[in-house]
């Protein structure tokens, strides 16, 4: 399969459903297959010592993207991309919290060009991180973290930056990028 085609086509021969001149005996039909990717389970980035279970997640009634309560769990947002399909696939973590170490508190550590293995229950996808940007918490790219893209994404969210004990929130978010291979 072409990794840059939405959809395959696949000519396939077929015995004609009605009557049709002698000349054709056989009418060709399309067939379109869509990729489906898997619900991944679990997370290893080897760089940094991480090997971590995936929860599914959804949206929080303000719109934004529910997160874990366990704080050394990932979620992965099952509103966007599957693993192995085109789009962003999003896995948020935490950093840290009052009791210490979070599942995502190494992440910054990572480097261009580490491998990030997705897997399920069968299959592993292997990604290669490609780019590493913090934002404000309040102002960043969503629609290029979030949105559809033709290439096979994965994004990779936790706080960072110093936290404010007013707002109870870290400053910045960590957005590690990474391309299926």
């Amino acid at each position: 399969m072409n990794s840059d085609s939405i959809v395959d086509i696949e000519e396939v021969e077929s015995e004609p459903v009605v009557s049709i001149p002698a000349s054709s005996s056989t009418t060709s039909v399309k067939k379109v297959t869509q990729e489906i990717g898997m619900v991944p389970l679990n997370v290893t980035i080897s760089s940094i010592g991480l090997d971590a279970k995936i929860i599914p997640v959804g949206l929080q009634e303000d719109g934004a993207m529910e997160v874990p309560e366990d704080v050394m769990e990932i979620g992965w947002y099952n509103k966007g991309a599957r693993p192995g399909e085109k789009g962003n696939v999003v896995l948020a973590g935490h950093v840290d919290n009052y009791l210490g170490k979070g599942v995502f508190f190494d992440l910054e550590n990572v480097s261009l060009d580490d491998e990030v293995v997705l897997s399920d229950s069968e299959n592993s996808l292997r990604y290669k991180i490609v780019k590493i940007e913090s934002y404000p918490y309040d102002d960043g790219p969503i629609e290029e973290i979030f949105g559809f893209t033709s290439q096979k994404r994965l994004q990779l969210i936790t706080c960072t930056g110093w936290f404010n004990p007013l707002t109870k929130n870290h400053e910045e978010r960590l957005v590690v990028t990474a391309i299926q291979q």
